[in-house]
């Protein structure tokens, strides 16, 4: 076991195992008096289960302004202007990415903290003597989907560099490095695996959810959202059948085109109670975090000649200029204007460009455009596309998802790396790069020989 995954396993017991559901089901916050990972291997039940997997979600949550900030400068949506921090631009704008460099954990301990408490729910369901048979298989198919799709999170940033499967029970031992193709694999068998335990489950999970799953508490209704997830999963790697067939299995909706409709999914939550976690994306002034000057200006026009609402209704020209290291930016994002506004994990308007890109990558145009002028129209407000529309479809739809998905989840990264099309990123300055690829941390590099081959130092273009 490597030095960061056995630091994740010391803390397992000491987060996201002291993590549970308050009683209004709204967030989380901490119990410390919780159980350890010792005490749920030693004498598990029901009580014990359930706050665990209560502290799965809060373990989730942990790394959602990552995955927002980070990724979101890698894919230029936003900038972190920080003036106390210039490696925000000396490392993540320049570098080179390093190992062990600034920024480049990027929820990796965390993301193995939460596998190492989800492998040990699924080590003692079977014997927890007060869940019935019927409960036993909606831990299961929860706590499966959650492990899932902490795999996807790693691949979104470590791509053909592979990441670690399995998370052994010795901490004596190393993890092996499996391949992308690998790891999707594993992640696609899991997310089925979890949809016929969520089958198996009866009317109720034994646990509570927050109120960020609201309409997906109970174990058919959260069967959607496996299917959700693993579209999108299915989707990265260009598996289009298999995305449609989890889409039609999915809450995706185009009965309606309202703001609610297209909103509906599941969400990290946030509240101020005392011991919970406020939001850590919100930034009202702005004291670091800016959009792009580029994400207004590129935005389309509208019959009426206003800009896309999606980018008028998620950034405006603040009085604020934040500026350092010769770049600026006064373009503030309002995508969450409170400190206990939700993050989305996934929603119905990304359901709806997913599927899309599945019609499109099985050549079935007429589908694509139809999806793509849904949310264009509903969403952006913009006129359609012509039914014959002959254009580069791939083009439009990057262009939908970059502004339906703005500082969500550091999507237009990922999705210009799919289309090699990182290289259409704006840099603000000549020095400045735009990385592929994130490396492996340093820790688990130093306890490997040979090194896996993404301890590397990554350039960018």
């Amino acid at each position: 076991m490597t030095t960061s995954l056995r630091a994740a396993w010391r803390l397992a017991g000491f987060s996201a195992l002291l993590l549970t559901a308050v009683s209004c089901s709204e967030t989380f916050v901490p119990n410390f008096n919780s159980p350890n990972t010792s005490q749920l291997e030693g004498n598990p039940n029901a009580a014990t289960v359930n706050t665990t997997v209560g502290g799965l979600l809060a373990g989730a949550r942990a790394n959602a302004g990552a995955w927002a900030s980070t990724m979101g400068i890698f894919g230029r949506e936003v900038m972190n202007l920080d003036g106390a921090e210039p490696r925000n631009v000396l490392a993540l704008l320049i570098g080179p990415l390093e190992p062990g460099g600034f920024g480049v954990d990027v929820g990796w301990t965390t993301t193995y903290r939460n596998l190492r408490t989800a492998v040990t729910i699924l080590d003692v369901v079977d014997r927890v003597p007060d869940y019935s048979p019927a409960q036993r298989s909606g831990v299961k198919g929860f706590v499966k989907t959650l492990i899932a799709q902490e795999y996807v999170n790693q691949l979104r940033a470590r791509d053909t560099f592979g990441i670690v499967l399995e998370v052994p029970k010795s901490v004596t031992e190393v993890g092996a490095f499996v391949s992308r193709e690998e790891a999707y694999t594993r992640a696609a068998a899991l997310f089925d695996e979890a949809r016929t335990d969520l089958g198996a489950a009866g009317t109720a999970f034994p646990f509570q959810l927050t109120s960020g799953f609201t309409g997906f508490t109970t174990p058919a209704a959260f069967v959607r959202v496996n299917r959700a997830l693993k579209a999108r999963m299915e989707v990265y790697r260009g598996r289009w059948q298999e995305a449609l067939t989890a889409l039609n299995e999915s809450f995706l909706s185009t009965a309606s085109g309202s703001t609610a409709a297209l909103q509906t999914g599941v969400f990290h939550v946030y509240s101020t109670a005392s011991g919970d976690a406020v939001n850590p994306l919100f930034d009202p002034a702005p004291r670091a975090l800016v959009a792009v000057p580029e994400f207004l200006t590129d935005a389309r026009l509208r019959p009426d000649g206003t800009r896309d609402l999606r980018a008028t209704s998620k950034a405006v020209v603040g009085t604020v200029l934040l500026a350092t290291q010769g770049i600026s930016s006064n373009v503030r994002p309002t995508v969450y204007p409170t400190n206990v506004t939700s993050i989305p994990i996934i929603r119905n308007e990304e359901l709806i460009l997913l599927r899309a890109e599945a019609q499109l990558g099985l050549g079935n145009r007429a589908q694509a455009i139809a999806d793509i002028n849904f949310v264009r129209t509903n969403a952006g407000g913009l006129a359609p596309l012509a039914a014959d529309f002959s254009g580069d479809l791939v083009t439009e739809l990057l262009y939908e998802r970059r502004y339906s998905l703005f500082f969500e989840y550091g999507h237009r990264w990922v999705d210009m790396r799919r289309y090699n099309r990182l290289g259409q990123l704006v840099k603000q300055l000549p020095s400045h790069r735009v990385f592929p690829i994130i490396p492996i941390p340093v820790d688990e590099c130093n306890q490997r020989s040979p090194a896996p081959r993404g301890c590397a130092q990554v350039i960018g273009l």
